[in-house]
């Protein structure tokens, strides 16, 4: 295990040798994943999972939405909220279903999220999000308006107390079933973009944008 945990509810208890608390693994593992999960509490007490884009720039993580939404009203008032973050990376087959797992890589956020209202954060969280999922798409794209701007709500979460899981490898098969007639082994998985596809309406030629290209050439290698 990496580092130290930072408060006694990230420490890791099951398994903790597949865990970390190193910030170079845990920052890879959000800048990767092209989702999040939040889980909150509503006014009533009922729990309630989201899953929304991020984007991480330094310590912060950023989510957005429409200024409108329950949620971010709700976690806009500082309540606390738990940040999940997976990839799923392989279906581990052991010779039995006991033994079966998946290789994966995830990392658990907890804290207070907080409404950003300072424009410039705005703006570079807004932006951070556009880049996050296509790099380099911000600069291909007009820019928002005022009236879109405040029509969105921008939240941020400090990835201070927080933590990674990761398992990698073959399946730990009981000794016992190692001479069983039984496959064992890894099928990988993966998220992949496919060919772009034009929007119904573009009604003109036009040629495919250097950030599309790249999500592209990136799942290709």
């Amino acid at each position: 295990m990496d580092s130290e945990a930072s408060s006694d509810r990230i420490r890791l208890r099951r398994e903790p040798h597949l865990g970390s608390y190193d910030p170079g693994v845990i920052h890879a593992i959000i800048d990767t994943a092209p989702i999040c999960h939040l889980g909150l509490t509503d006014h009533d007490g009922h729990p309630l999972v989201i899953p929304t884009i991020h984007a991480r720039v330094g310590q912060q993580l950023y989510v957005h939405g429409s200024a409108a939404s329950r949620t971010l009203r709700r976690l806009a008032e500082g309540i606390e909220v738990c940040c999940t973050i997976t990839h799923l990376d392989g279906i581990v087959l052991a010779r039995s279903a006991f033994w079966s797992t998946m290789n994966y890589r995830s990392v658990m956020i907890f804290g207070h999220a907080r409404l950003v209202t300072d424009p410039d954060e705005i703006e570079l969280a807004l932006d951070a999000i556009v880049e996050h999922i296509a790099p380099g798409r911000s600069a291909e794209v007009r820019r928002p308006t005022p009236s879109e701007i405040k029509a969105t709500k921008v939240l941020a979460l400090s990835i201070d107390e927080t933590s990674a899981k990761v398992r990698t490898g073959d399946p730990d098969d009981d000794p016992a079933d190692l001479d069983a007639d039984v496959w064992a082994g890894v099928v990988p998985m993966a998220v992949h973009s496919g060919d772009p596809i034009p929007a119904v309406n573009l009604e003109r030629e036009i040629a495919i944008p250097v950030s599309v290209r790249r999500l592209r050439e990136r799942d290709q290698l």
